[in-house]
């Protein structure tokens, strides 16, 4: 049960995040803010694949944690080209 919420909460506060990091990018056309939206964007889906896994997780049998790991290292490469970016 506390898993479910954990993954809904994690959902629904990637999409706030995701929203107000566009809505930054719109406003300033920063090239960081860019990549920050991208990152929201992939915490949104990795949010999407983690309550498949806990709703139905027949659907990701034995794929589960590599996919998480990989959208981790995405999520990582993206936050560090975004520290490089001036």
């Amino acid at each position: 049960m506390i898993i479910a919420i954990l993954s809904a909460f994690i959902l629904v506060f990637s999409l706030g995040l995701l929203s107000i990091s566009v809505r930054s990018y719109r406003h300033t056309k920063n090239q960081k803010l860019m990549f920050i939206t991208g990152v929201f964007l992939i915490f949104v889906l990795k949010g999407v694949f983690l309550t498949i896994n806990v709703f139905y997780p027949e659907l990701l049998e034995g794929s589960s944690e590599l996919l998480f790991l990989g959208i981790d290292v995405v999520i990582l490469f993206l936050l560090f080209i975004a520290t490089l970016k001036r």
